[in-house]
């Protein structure tokens, strides 16, 4: 049994605990069930959201789009770029990204707009923004005001006018660069297929004609200034050249044909025969040491070319050899002395001795030789020397002649380079080329771009389904309503003990015996519909009820509501007819002394109600003489036939009623002075009746309206509290309502759900019998 301290019951929940119980808590099942219970709204927003993209794709005019396509010839020097690293060839975005812009640019709309005649074209007028509208309509009422010229005006409208007329133009153009190429897209929205084609390669066309016309414009004033540039370079140049002439005449510095002067063309002539006459010299000197050397180590063997071409030398050298050999073969077959031996060897002294003269003569030759050599030498030597002299004072003349020839050089190669540019913007004015051409030209698409119901219906009913998430969502998050057992649970710790469906009388049960008002059919439906939502369910909270009561023991159970008008006293009866027609021991006690429904019920319907006042002796009264009787009792199958009968109970259309303490009772127990002895007296009476029965239901009032209530409450074992309309019963307002109590510590059994949903009540036929 659960014991609630009812002061302390918070309606908000904690965060942390919020957090907590929807990360342990939620299931897939929790979403199938959440989707399941807002599938309507879901459905219906879903069905809107779809006739709204039905509607606007009926009311939005089709549109659509023509494209042209361009290519940029690439121009080496602006568009592309070399990666040093890797040598890549890279194309510069921002040239591309610039001509698009050119292409979106306003002069380009201009021209389009005059050529195919668009200023008043209405189609692009109505697309104009709603910011220009207005600007124009306070344009219009401020010169309607405070008045203004009709020339002023005119022009103003005018230029208006074309203003609005190429933001709506713009608005249609889009173009965009096609990957990584030099081909540019041009495209343009129309309502007309036609026109969408004609606007978009007019649009090629006059961003072609407007690059030429831009290098045109550019080729002549670059030509212009050239011509400027051109004859005051060119008359510089000729002064440059003037004066090298006119300086080197004054210093008498003759120019060659090589571009080299007289002096220096001399002083170079005299420096190559001096440097000749030193190797002349040089080589007879190393002549004549050489031969020197060799008379004097009495050496015949020499290979100066004077040497080798003497036919004299040679013979003498070769009469050398022959008598060597005939020496040495005298000297193998003689011995020394002999006068053979002798003869040769004279004979070979001879030929020495003629070797040596002619070596003689050869070397008189070198020595005259040496001298001419060193004679040429001192004439080539003092020759340098006077042309050297001659040359040294012209070397500062030859340096500023040689600036001033530099700087007409200099002025020269300028005058040439703008003369080729200028011939080159001459013919770039008489024939300007375009820098793009049309690579495909626009034709006329053929189906439309916008709107599309293949993009626009999926899109419009994913918007509508996740507006109808989001309310549902919102309206979860927000609904604050005490409708859900789990909410009760979490967010109060208030246990379900079931849920109650509406009462709808079968129609195939038969009449009550009696004939009783409609207004009192649902205090017996439990003997009038016993298999009926509203008896199944009943007997759910009553499973779930049993689990309470003590097996050797009685318990004293109180029903009450927030308010009135919840359906208590229904629950009350039918939960105390159910107990006796089950052979249980059951007290139905009215402690509603507000209206005391069942106290007026039990006397003025009885006995065909069911209920009859429990007697008096009971109470310690005098005997009244009150019976028990049976009243009849309806079968919701009436063609089925019931063979076995106790004779005791009686027979199968009979109910036993259920005793009641009435008010009138309770009252009369209470002592007569004190004006709220009923309370009292109420106690008493319980605590003498919970020895005879087992079960003991006291009906109470709205424990909102009556403080009655709250003290019957302490006296009760445990409460049932009965909600009958979820939908305006609050989580707040409960929670209010049950912080009356006070600190009071009072046994709530848990909440009865009543005039619920059929899904709750299944729901509750599962989880009934488990709580408590």
């Amino acid at each position: 049994m659960a014991i609630h301290e009812l002061a302390m019951i918070d309606g908000r929940q904690a965060p942390d605990r919020g957090e907590a119980l929807g990360s342990e808590m939620l299931t897939f099942r929790d979403l199938v069930n959440f989707l399941r219970r807002n599938a309507r709204l879901i459905a219906l927003s879903t069905a809107i959201g779809l006739l709204f993209g039905v509607i606007y794709i009926a009311k939005t005019p089709s549109s659509y789009e023509a494209q042209a396509r361009l290519v940029i010839d690439p121009e080496q020097s602006r568009i592309l770029s070399q990666d040093a690293a890797t040598g890549t060839v890279i194309i510069e975005a921002a040239e591309i990204a610039s001509q698009v812009e050119i292409v979106k640019s306003e002069a380009i709309a201009a021209d389009v707009i005059h050529r195919l005649g668009l200023l008043n074209d209405p189609e692009i007028v109505s697309s104009s923004s709603w910011y220009g509208a207005l600007r124009r309509n306070l344009a219009l009422a401020a010169n309607f005001v405070f008045g203004g010229s009709g020339t002023d005006e005119t022009q103003q409208t005018e230029e208006e006018r074309m203003r609005r007329t190429m933001e709506g133009f713009l608005s249609r153009v889009s173009v965009r660069q096609i990957g990584q190429s030099y081909v540019i897209e041009i495209a343009y929205h129309s309502e007309d297929p036609k026109k969408a084609a004609r606007t978009a390669n007019a649009l090629a066309e006059a961003y072609i004609r407007n690059g030429m016309n831009d290098r045109a414009a550019a080729a002549k004033q670059g030509a212009l200034w050239l011509e400027s540039r051109l004859m005051e370079v060119g008359l510089k140049a000729r002064e440059a050249a003037l004066a090298a002439e006119e300086y080197r005449n004054q210093h008498d510095i003759t120019a060659m044909a090589n571009a080299t002067t007289l002096d220096q063309q001399q002083l170079s002539e005299v420096s190559s025969q001096m440097l000749t006459a030193r190797a002349a010299t040089a080589d007879a000197s190393a002549k004549l040491t050489t031969l020197t050397s060799l008379i004097e180590n009495n050496s015949t063997d020499a290979n100066l070319p004077e040497l080798v071409d003497n036919q004299q030398l040679m013979k003498l050298r070769e009469e050398m050899r022959l008598a060597e050999t005939r020496l040495a073969g005298l000297k193998e077959r003689y011995t020394a002395g002999n006068p053979a031996i002798t003869a040769a060897t004279a004979d070979i002294a001879r030929i020495q001795s003629s070797l040596v003269h002619e070596l003689r003569q050869v070397e008189a030759l070198y020595r005259s030789n040496l001298e001419i050599a060193r004679s040429r030498e001192a004439l080539a030597e003092q020759q340098f020397a006077s042309a050297n002299r001659q040359g040294a004072d012209k070397n500062i003349a030859r340096v500023e002649l040689a600036e001033i020839e530099s700087r007409a050089s200099t002025y020269r190669q300028i005058y040439e380079s703008i003369l080729q540019q200028f011939v080159g913007a001459f013919q770039t004015q008489s024939f300007p080329l375009g820098k793009a051409r049309i690579v495909t030209a626009a034709t006329e698409p053929l189906s439309r771009t916008w709107p599309k119901p293949s993009v626009l219906l999926p899109f419009s009913m994913v918007l509508g389904m996740s507006f109808g998430l989001l309310a549902a969502v919102s309206r979860h998050v927000l609904d604050r309503r005490a409708g859900s057992g789990e909410r009760l649970q979490r967010e109060l710790g208030l246990a379900s003990l079931g849920h109650v469906p509406i009462y709808r009388r079968d129609g195939r049960a038969g009449e009550p015996a009696a004939g009783l008002p409609a207004t009192i059919l649902p205090l017996r439906a439990i003997l009038d519909t016993p298999y009926s939502a509203f008896s199944e369910a009943l007997r759910g909270v009553k499973n779930s009820l049993d689990s309470l009561i003590p097996a050797d023991g009685s318990m004293v159970v109180g029903i009450t509501s927030v308010g009135s008008g919840e359906g208590k006293t229904t629950i009350a009866t039918n939960l105390a007819q159910l107990y006796q027609n089950e052979e249980q021991s059951v007290l139905l006690v009215d402690a509603d002394f507000v209206s005391a429904r069942l106290t007026r019920l039990a006397y003025n319907a009885a006995p065909d109600f069911a209920i009859k006042p429990i007697a008096s002796t009971m109470l310690g009264e005098p005997s009244e003489g009150a019976t028990v009787s049976r009243l009849p009792r309806t079968s919701r199958h009436p063609e089925r036939v019931v063979i076995d009968h106790d004779p005791d109970y009686g027979s199968e259309d009979t109910a036993v009623p259920v005793p009641l303490l009435t008010v009138e009772q309770t009252r009369r127990l209470a002592i007569a002075p004190y004006r709220y002895g009923h309370l009292s007296a109420l106690k008493e009476a319980l605590a003498k009746l919970r020895t005879q029965y087992k079960l003991i239901i006291v009906d109470m009032s709205g424990f909102e309206e009556s403080a009655d209530t709250r003290a019957i409450c302490s006296h009760v074992d445990g409460i049932i509290l009965v909600i009958g309309d979820s939908r305006k019963l609050t989580i707040e307002r409960l929670t209010e309502a049950l912080k009356s109590f006070g600190r009071s510590r009072i046994s709530l059994l848990g909440v009865i759900s009543n005039r619920s949903s059929a899904g709750n009540v299944h729901r509750s036929a599962f989880t009934g019998g488990m709580l408590g």
